[in-house]
Order: structure tokens, then C-alpha cells, then sequence
């Protein structure tokens, strides 16, 4: 199926990116050395917005259908359904917790820097986990569970996704070079 192969090709391709964003997460919190806590602080939250800003407005947005599709098929799917939302919602209680305690780190507070660290670590380990089940065990599921007309509509709506990433991308400011954020 043509059409099943195009979906999981694009939505492996934004795991792909995600992963990049997590090792970008990981290269901000180990550059410096020690005395540039606020900096490091700073720099490690403007890549959580980022990865936050792409799950939530680039990659989820395009597995809605084929997840609403899924559910309701079979018990097996059904648990990993609310097992990968279970552990979707633990991701973000992470990164948002990491990231206000990263908030308190940027005034130099050493000890909320190594606070945010273990629960990057934490994050870190739940999202790889995540993803790797994504391709393997929902790429699975999907296979058995879905038709090639359910596919069609898959990749439609991805494809409809993908122009709306496009038309924002066009609406938005440039950037320049400062942090998008307030202080």
C-alpha cells in the first residue's frame, strides 16, 4: 500500500527530527563550563520551545486521523493507544517542568540547572522509548488495522497538514536572531 508506506515515510522523517531536536536539547545543557549557567538555561529552553512548537503544531497534528481510525479495532491497539498517550502526556509534564526549573537556572541558579537536567534525562529516555514504539509496534498495528481507502484519507489529511505548516510558515515574521520569547 502506496499510500501507507508515503504516511509512515513522512511521520519516521518528523521522528527523525524530533530526535535531532532532543540531541540539540542535549548538546545546550552540556555546553559551557559551569559558569554560564543562565546562558546554557536560555539556550536549552529555546530549543524546548522549539520541540514543543513542532510536536504540537507539525507532527501531532498528522497522526489525528490515522489515530482516530485506529482506535475502537482491536484491544491490542486500543492499549497501546492509551499507553503512547500515557506516556505522550509524561513527556510534556517533563519538558514543562524542565523548562520552568530552567527558568529559575537562567538567574544562575546552579542546583534548578542539575534539576532540570535529571528530568531532561528522564524525558529524554520516555521519548525514545515513545517514538521507537511509534515505529514499530503503531506501524504494526496501522498495517493490520487499516485499509487502503483509510490510508487514502491518512495521507490526505497529512497532505492538508503540510500546507497549513507551509501557509504559517509564510505568515510569520522573520527571524532575527533573537529569542522569540519575553524575559
Amino acid at each position: 500500500m502506496l499510500a501507507a508506506e508515503c504516511a509512515w515515510a513522512i511521520l519516521r522523517a518528523e521522528h527523525t527530527r524530533t530526535r535531532e531536536l532532543l540531541a540539540r536539547l542535549d548538546t545546550a545543557m552540556k555546553t559551557g563550563d559551569g559558569t554560564r549557567t543562565g546562558k546554557r538555561a536560555a539556550s536549552a529552553i529555546e530549543v524546548i520551545e522549539r520541540l514543543q512548537a513542532f510536536e504540537e503544531t507539525t507532527h501531532r497534528p498528522k497522526g489525528v486521523v490515522m489515530l482516530n481510525m485506529l482506535r475502537g479495532r482491536s484491544s491490542e491497539a486500543d492499549e497501546l493507544l492509551d499507553e503512547l498517550d500515557s506516556e505522550s502526556e509524561c513527556c510534556n509534564g517533563l519538558l514543562s517542568e524542565a523548562k520552568t526549573t530552567l527558568q529559575r537556572a537562567e538567574t544562575g541558579d546552579a542546583r534548578a540547572a542539575e534539576e532540570a537536567e535529571a528530568l531532561l534525562q528522564r524525558h529524554r529516555q520516555f521519548m525514545y522509548v515513545h517514538l521507537d514504539k511509534e515505529d514499530t509496534l503503531l506501524h504494526s498495528q496501522t498495517a493490520l488495522l487499516l485499509t487502503a481507502e483509510e490510508w487514502a484519507a491518512v495521507v490526505s489529511s497529512i497532505s492538508k497538514e503540510v500546507h497549513a505548516a507551509r501557509v504559517r510558515e509564510h505568515r510569520r515574521p522573520p527571524h532575527t536572531g533573537k529569542p522569540r520569547r519575553p524575559h
